[in-house]
């Protein structure tokens, strides 16, 4: 149903028409039928035709007076109306009203001029029924949200359980960052989510807003709706639904009670967002209740019970506080539909997807250009299993293709992908098919292992000694871990054999000790360690009164000590070391 309000210029018109004897208010839908293309062209009921009065319609959502000669005219066969090239056209898919005069009609009426009693009374009725139409006007659109307002707008979104926000809520300005290396547009809908970690307090933008592509951070207001007291910078921090291409949210400043209401068009946008993400009681809305929590999981149907369905939480232990558990449950209880039973929720613990990668970036760039591309790829492979879903394969060339977008990156290749559970590890990488194996259970980024020749890892070794001990030679030391380093790197250039061990691509303590010499202790060479190593007699990594301490800085800026105890650090294939720095000092000089 729709409805166009009539004009007191149209409604008299009409009145006028008929009291003279014409044909009033006869309706044509436009575009006419079967017509896709002009000229537009619609046969009248009453032929043959005098004369054309007027023709009223709709024009841009709003009544319309259409021109008589300019919009339209009355062909020569005295019965077609036809649109005019360049003419003012009606809305498609709404009815025209035409006022004409049949050849044959008899007027009984004849005296309609300014001041006669037909006239005059014509007019009075016209003005009250244009003042009619006015308000079944206002009545129509009250009842629709693009076009309700006020009070009436209160009435309508009511039926969706929503209120308007008042004043004494508190709001604010939050902003989210494209994750590095993504292009395009980026969309972020009125109505999305922002919470703190704890997930008690929770934040809805008013607004929808979309990033341009290129651009790297925007921001849009965001109100509580509920009572809460405002929050200090930064606390806004979770986004409970990923959005694709958005790697972080926050509120740069403090937020403050909001002074004014929840304006129309707020409220309206709300509602009709609230419209699109409004799925209750499936299997989709329980999934997506729960990840508001911050926590994702699988809801699962029993084939064989009807009405008994099980979910299963997909978190660390740590992770679910009895606080965040009891906020999983009420938000589990608000969305199930009425007559199915939920177990209480079980947990999963994840298993954890390691992958090494490995980069080849264009020649001439910085090194700060370096660690900036590989933050963005690191960014786009932990955005895209934030996004992969329950129990689903993973897509090789789905991640190579997004890192390849990164500006730089001229070749990428996963070297390796192996899933960790219970204390086992496993291959899951298919290159034939382009899969990563990993539907057999939930799964998530572990540890991501980034080598591009460009940027390599760089080992500092220092040899701390008594002032009683003979000091050590540092030229000796440089030269023999840059002989070992080398080797190393000679090794790890090429494609691990399948099956292989990964020995002899562990940077250990022992390995770099070994090939370090000391005063009395000549060094040995890494294929002396390794051959014995081989033969089940590594040597021990004994350094006698002198101190060694190796530390590897990574490309992504972080620090690894190697020390006897700890397990060493695996290389990803093609990763290169290179030396940073060989010294000895005095052990007192050592902080």
């Amino acid at each position: 149903m729709s409805f166009r309000r009539r004009t007191f210029p149209e409604v008299l018109d009409n009145l006028l028409t008929s009291a003279t004897g014409g044909v009033a208010a006869e309706s044509h839908p436009f575009p006419p039928p079967g017509a896709s293309a002009a000229p537009y062209r619609h046969a009248l009921e009453q032929p043959p035709v005098a004369e054309v009065s007027s023709v009223f319609g709709s024009r841009n959502g709003e009544p319309h007076t259409f021109r008589k000669g300019t919009d339209y005219l009355l062909l020569g066969d005295r019965q077609t109306l036809e649109w005019q090239k360049g003419a003012e056209l009606p809305d498609p898919e709404t009815l025209v009203h035409v006022n004409y005069f049949p050849a044959a009609a008899q007027p009984v009426v004849t005296d309609v001029y300014t001041g006669s009693v037909v006239r005059t009374l014509a007019e009075t009725v016209a003005l009250e029924m244009s003042r009619v139409y006015a308000q079944l006007e206002s009545v129509y659109r009250s009842g629709f949200v693009d076009t309700a307002t006020g009070t009436a707008l209160d009435n309508v979104v009511a039926l969706l359980g929503i209120e308007r926000v008042e004043s004494g809520h508190a709001a604010g300005l939050v902003e989210f960052t494209r994750s590095p290396g993504t292009a395009g547009a980026i969309t972020i809908p009125a109505g999305t989510r922002i919470s703190t970690v704890d997930g008690k307090v929770e934040y809805e933008t008013t607004d929808s807003v979309t990033l341009a592509d290129g651009q790297r951070t925007i921001r849009v207001m965001a109100r509580d709706l509920e009572t809460n007291d405002p929050l200090p910078a930064d606390s806004l921090v979770v986004l409970p639904v990923t959005i694709a291409g958005i790697v972080g949210v926050t509120n740069p400043a403090p937020t403050a009670i909001a002074t004014q209401d929840e304006t129309d068009e707020e409220l309206r946008t709300r509602a009709k967002t609230f419209l699109h993400g409004s799925e209750r009681a499936t299997v989709g809305a329980l999934t997506a209740a729960i990840a508001r929590q911050g926590v994702r999981a699988e809801v699962v149907e029993d084939p064989e019970t009807p009405g008994l369905v099980a979910i299963n939480l997909h978190a660390e232990p740590e992770i679910l506080t009895p606080d965040l558990r009891q906020r999983i449950l009420q938000a589990i209880e608000d969305t199930r539909p009425v007559g199915v039973r939920i177990d209480p929720p079980a947990r999963l613990t994840p298993a954890k997807v390691d992958l090494s990668v490995r980069l080849a970036t264009r020649d001439g760039m910085s090194e700060a250009e370096l660690r900036g591309t590989q933050d963005a790829v690191r960014g786009i492979v932990t955005d895209y299993f934030a996004r992969l879903g329950v129990r689903e394969d993973g897509s090789v060339n789905r991640i190579v293709g997004d890192v390849m977008a990164v500006p730089g990156v001229v070749d990428v290749r996963l070297v390796a992908a192996t899933v960790t559970a219970g204390g086992a590890t496993q291959d899951v990488l298919d290159r034939d098919a382009g899969l990563l194996h990993l539907s057999g259970a939930p799964t998530v980024l572990g540890d991501l292992q980034l080598a591009d020749p460009a940027l390599p890892t760089v080992l500092t070794a220092t040899v701390f000694f008594d002032a009683a001990d003979p000091p050590p030679d540092a030229p000796a030391i440089r030269t023999a871990l840059q002989d070992a380093l080398t080797t190393l790197n000679a090794l790890n250039a090429a494609e691990p054999p399948a099956g292989g061990t990964t020995g002899q691509r562990t940077l250990s303590y022992a390995r770099l000790a070994y090939v370090v010499p000391l005063p009395g202790r000549p060094g040995g060479t890494l294929q002396d360690y390794d051959a014995a190593a081989s033969a089940g007699t590594p040597p021990a990594p004994s350094t006698g009164s002198y101190r060694l301490e190796l530390v590897l800085t990574l490309e992504s800026g972080l620090s690894r000590i190697l020390s006897p105890t700890s397990d060493g650090y695996t290389l990803t294939p093609f990763e290169r070391i290179s030396l940073g720095s060989a010294e000895v000092r005095e052990d007192g000089a050592h902080a």
